[in-house]
């Protein structure tokens, strides 16, 4: 999935009320793009006013949370990406 598809779908699924999740099946392949991936779940949640609360992956991408995510919850998601969002 390209930057682009990701924010479109970021923007259609936000803001919605209380807690919303969107789960991932398919990785970007490196860190650095998981990195802006992640960035790019922040900045439009706080654009829409919602945040990106917790982030679920596979333990071996945690390396990609950096800590450019320490305020957000990074917890293992087993084989998907799932970001979790609220108000």
């Amino acid at each position: 999935m390209s930057d682009v598809e990701f924010e479109r779908m970021l923007a259609a699924l936000l803001p919605s009320p209380g807690v919303t999740s969107l789960t991932l099946t398919e990785f970007p392949e490196g860190d650095d793009q998981l990195a802006r991936l992640l960035e790019s779940a922040i900045r439009l949640g706080k654009k829409q006013c919602t945040r990106l609360e917790e982030i679920h992956l596979p333990t071996g991408r945690m390396a990609a949370t950096g800590a450019f995510f320490k305020d957000v919850r990074v917890e293992d998601g087993g084989d998907v990406l799932r970001l979790v969002f609220g108000n």
